[in-house]
């Protein structure tokens, strides 16, 4: 069986690199690599004497924070499986998915475990302190705001800081093992457990530059905004970022304000982000009136974002002195997170961009299954080697083998036309108005292009004689009372007659994910 550097071994490596470099910032505190590297010897040696070793699954529910990343990258260490799930979740799915992957250990942060103080995961519980690494001012108040939360009797994670560094060698991974477990939605719409390994991280990290606008030495500091159990999060922001010696500004919870500080104090290189971040930027005035000219790069991703808000933004970044453009990039977690990205000479008005190195992109006609000719819509099919070992517990796969390479099938919509990927729907969201199908995401973006608008959500509701009709949710902030005459002779405008709304509801805001994209489950 072939061996392979771990996610930890190539961290290792930065560290020494780069030891006298700041790793991480988290509200204006420093970590260089060399303190990084010795806590998660640290934690890696305490996670040990609690029986944590190789096979191991610990499942993590962790906002973006120091503890997250040491916490993760100790387990690792110990050849054990890292089942990071999403902070917010409801205490039956966090039950769920620690049965489901067998978990021995559960590391949940205090105000999740203050909160929902009956959680009985039946196995270990270690609690983070997510105030461990503020400044004193700062943990003061959060503590006086938390108060009420903070009550967990539960052993604190970063008293494993304490102990003596782990003396012997990372463990070994073979390259098949599995590394790191994703939530994902998969290419259905049921919940899934993603099994990957940490050799896909490593190979994809390793085409950096791919990505980047400047040579890789030339940047300084990221902005990390996604989760760590979002792959992009994880992957092209805590593990890239680590391995180029870039510091990692992390933050729990996004603020406009607060990024916008970040952005003039750090010299801030890159932004990563969804478009609901995006959208809230330009309605911040700190950040319209903010030196943007440290930016070298901007992606959005997650959900597609309107013409008219990489626009907008774009005019911002201009004025304020970057020569950066807001790029789209598409992907799913069944492949780590971007399979696609636009970059300088490749991009166009809407599209998601090129494949990644290594990857082919095809789309392929839903019923015959034949590849389709250039403009031609149907379901994004990825062959890349950055592709999930598969679903946990599942043997259902929309990975398909054709010619003697892999195909991920995603459920997707979309086109090509002049080699970049133009994004359209997933399938199941297509509305069917007498026959005619109908994209979602043109009916938003046509909303989208009204002013004041910041998000919208069309789906198709019944009707009794022609099957579907659309219905429309916008999120309004402003005061104009005909705003949604204004919607309807905007869609009247740019689309087909079957895809004008039947019904607009206006609404102050729409539900969101935890990752920004409008949450259509909780539309009615």
């Amino acid at each position: 069986m072939h061996k392979i550097q771990s996610l930890y071994d190539r961290l290792n490596q930065s560290a020494k690199q780069y030891a006298q470099k700041t790793a991480v910032i988290f509200f204006n505190r420093r970590i260089s690599y060399a303190k990084y590297i010795d806590l998660i010897d640290r934690a890696a040696a305490g996670l040990r004497k609690i029986g944590i070793g190789k096979g191991s699954v610990v499942t993590v529910c962790m906002p973006n924070t120091p503890s997250a990343a040491i916490a993760f990258y100790a387990i690792n260490r110990l050849g054990a499986i890292v089942n990071l799930v999403h902070p917010f979740s409801p205490p039956n799915q966090i039950i769920s998915s620690i049965k489901k992957t067998q978990s021995s250990l559960l590391i949940a942060y205090d105000l999740y475990l203050g909160k929902h103080f009956d959680l009985e995961p039946n196995i270990p519980v270690l609690q983070s302190k997510i105030d461990y690494f503020m400044p004193a001012l700062i943990k003061k108040v959060y503590r006086f705001k938390n108060k009420k939360l903070l009550l967990s009797s539960a052993t604190h994670f970063e008293s494993l800081f304490n102990e003596d560094k782990i003396d012997e060698e990372p463990i070994v991974f073979n390259e098949h093992d599995r590394a790191v477990f994703l939530p994902s939605g998969g290419t259905t719409s049921d919940p899934k457990i993603v099994m990957h390994t940490g050799k896909v991280f490593n190979d994809l990290c390793a085409h950096a530059q791919f990505f980047l606008s400047d040579q890789i030495s030339n940047y300084t500091a990221m902005y990390s905004v996604l989760p760590i159990f979002h792959g992009f999060g994880l992957c092209m922001n805590m593990h890239m970022s680590a391995l180029y010696g870039v510091t990692n500004i992390m933050t729990p919870k996004f603020n406009a304000k607060q990024m916008a500080k970040a952005i003039k104090k750090h010299r801030v290189n890159i932004l990563t982000g969804v478009p609901m971040m995006y959208q809230k930027l330009l309605n911040c005035k700190k950040f319209l009136k903010t030196d943007l000219s440290s930016i070298k790069d901007c992606f959005v991703g997650g959900d597609s974002a309107s013409n008219k808000l990489i626009e907008e933004f774009n005019a911002v970044l201009k004025k304020g002195g970057s020569k950066a453009q807001l790029f789209q990039g598409y992907g799913l977690t069944e492949a780590i997170s971007v399979c696609t990205v636009e970059r300088n000479g490749e991009h166009a008005l809407g599209s998601a961009g090129v494949g990644v190195p290594g990857s082919k992109i095809k789309i392929f006609d839903t019923i015959q299954s034949e590849q389709l000719k250039n403009s031609e819509i149907g379901e994004i099919a990825i062959s890349s080697p950055y592709l999930m070992l598969g679903y946990l517990g599942d043997i259902s796969s929309p990975i398909k083998e054709i010619n003697g390479e892999k195909w991920l099938f995603t459920g997707d919509l979309g086109y090509i036309k002049d080699g970049l990927l133009f994004f359209k729907q997933r399938i199941k969201s297509m509305i069917k108005v007498a026959g005619v199908p109908v994209f979602p995401s043109e009916v938003e973006e046509a909303a989208m292009r009204v002013d004041g608008v910041t998000a919208a959500a069309a789906i198709g509701i019944e009707d009794n004689t022609i099957g579907e009709m659309v219905k429309l949710f916008v999120e309004y902030k402003g005061t104009d009372d005909k705003i949604e005459e204004n919607i309807r002779t905007e869609c009247e405008a740019s689309l087909i007659k079957y895809a004008v709304p039947k019904e607009i509801v206006i609404k102050d805001n729409l539900p969101k994910t935890a990752i920004g994209k409008v949450d259509k489950r909780g539309l009615e």
